[in-house]
């Protein structure tokens, strides 16, 4: 038996080498990549998908299902090619032939992008559009420029280095690299810095036209009792967010930290995607979108300190976790307009709606008072015009949440909001999860409510909500109806929305 195997010999998922499927795997496993391979390519079912998020290392686990049905790493190669996941690729390049190498290079100039990113330096997925700011504002001469340090640099060397410089505003300095640039404070704020010095594609930085504190990472430390396991209250891809008491007032502290087997890339992307989130709920302050008290960028990891919310989640207070009290039918009104108010707000605050993209009840979170804040923006994007729409090349979001002209089509508008908004009046109305595989024939919530009758309707009703106010029901459910209808053309604008919710 020979000892060594080739790779003209290595032809099935099941015998790819440890070191490049670890490789491939780390990389999938950024962003929740594979789920897209799962979903979209290898024409996995949600609940597969869900059973996957439970494993330590999904993007393995996903390899050695797929691998059981003596799949080729040709085709997961060709795969990747479609999906357009170009780094993923390049970890299986030795073990297809030569002619197939192509399909790297193939589409929107990424052979370039390739070559740089295999440099370490920045491909062209990390890059963030400030066109979706709508202002176009030359690149700060103060801007400097880092390297993506090599893969055999300690957790600790890049973690400093990447906190030097983004700390630092270097004299002004020309430069004609693609090397990669990171955020720099600017006017006591900070803004996202070009990835790419070409004039066509690079990111130039918005200036801000308010100021956030920048405090100290030990202020930070105290507030949250040392970072205490007790002052958990959540964990995510970007990281932890912490319960603390900071200047006498309760804040959530989200600490943006570093995953030990996280390369600098994803990094820099957690961070790129919550200075988008800063740039808008800096810019765009409403009693209902929630509210950003300051941040920091010095110690061990950034961080962001929000307005704690009391009551957590309208996802986890419908679903009565942790023994929650339920919430009555003239709660579930007031969150359902306060929430309608925030849309129409961001739909129509600027020259351009902007498009959260990701609306749905865990992300709608409640004050002492079950006032309904909108958070989560690190998804949101710049439309187009009301009544318009326009094709994007990547869909993000929740499935349950989102209508079959964006999942399908990748067409874009306020209405995608609306749809998603709708589905948030059923859970209220319903008490029930958006996605639920208990329900065999109908797991959507959407099509669950759409396959009763009119005359049954009343049976779902969410009997935790009480006696008192049972016609808000009844609202919730036409309103969803309207919101969450299938044909674009016969959603609503949010301002609409808005007007007759409160008219009720």
């Amino acid at each position: 038996m020979a000892l060594f195997t080739s790779n003209e010999e290595i032809k099935y998922i099941y015998e790819l080498p440890y070191s490049p499927r670890v490789q491939f795997c780390t990389i999938m496993n950024q962003h929740n990549k594979w789920e897209e391979l799962a979903g979209q390519w290898m024409q996995y079912d949600f609940q597969t998908i869900q059973s996957l998020k439970r494993e330590k290392d999904p993007s393995d686990e996903l390899l050695t299902m797929w691998g059981h049905y003596n799949h080729t790493i040709l085709e997961l190669f060709v795969l990747l090619s479609r999906m357009k996941h170009y780094q993923a690729m390049m970890p299986l390049k030795p073990f297809v032939e030569e002619k197939y190498h192509k399909l790297i290079f193939e589409g929107e100039g990424n052979l370039q992008k390739i070559l740089t990113h295999w440099q370490n330096k920045t491909p062209k997925e990390l890059k963030i559009g400030a066109q979706n700011f709508n202002e176009n504002i030359p690149l700060s001469p103060g801007a400097h420029k880092v390297k993506i340090i090599k893969n055999e640099a300690t957790k600790e060397e890049s973690l400093k280095i990447l906190n030097n410089h983004l700390l630092q505003v270097k004299q002004p300095q020309t430069s004609n690299s693609n090397n990669l640039s990171v955020v720099t404070p600017v006017q006591g704020f900070f803004s996202p810095i070009a990835l790419n010095t070409n004039n066509t594609n690079s990111i130039t930085p918005k200036k801000p036209e308010a100021t956030l504190p920048h405090i100290p990472f030990s202020e930070l430390t105290l507030a949250t009792n040392e970072w205490s396991k007790h002052n958990v209250l959540g964990r995510g891809g970007f990281g932890t967010v912490y319960k603390g008491l900071w200047k006498n007032t309760d804040v959530a502290v989200k600490r943006i930290d570093r995953r030990g087997f996280e390369s600098d890339e994803s990094y820099i992307i957690q961070l790129q995607q919550s200075l988008k989130e800063i740039k808008i709920l800096n810019s765009i302050p409403h009693d209902n979108i929630l509210s950003l008290y300051a941040y920091s960028l010095r110690g061990d990891a950034p961080c962001l300190v929000y307005q704690l919310m009391h009551n957590g989640s309208l996802a986890d207070r419908l679903l009565l976790k942790r023994k929650l009290t339920p919430l009555n039918w003239a709660q579930r009104h007031e969150i359902a307009k306060g929430t309608a108010r925030g849309l129409q707000y961001l739909h129509t605050v600027g020259d351009k709606p902007l498009i959260h993209g990701d609306i749905k009840s865990a992300n709608i979170l409640l004050d002492k008072n079950f006032e309904p804040r909108i958070g989560d923006f690190g998804l949101a994007r710049e439309g187009p015009q009301m009544d318009c729409t326009k094709q994007v090349s990547k869909i993000h979001g929740t499935r349950p949440y989102l209508p079959d002209e964006f999942l399908r089509g990748k067409i874009l508008s306020t209405k995608v909001d609306t749809y998603s908004y709708g589905i948030v009046l059923y859970e209220l109305a319903t008490g029930l999860a958006a996605y639920d595989d208990t329900r065999p024939e109908n797991k959507y919530l959407k099509d669950f409510i759409d396959s009763w009758s009119d005359k049954d309707l009343p049976l779902l009703v969410d009997k935790n909500a009480g006696e008192q106010n049972l016609q808000v029901y009844s609202n919730l459910i036409v309103l969803g109806k309207w919101c969450a209808n299938k044909s674009v053309k016969n959603r609503p604008e949010m301002e609409l929305v808005y007007r007759k919710i409160n008219d009720l």
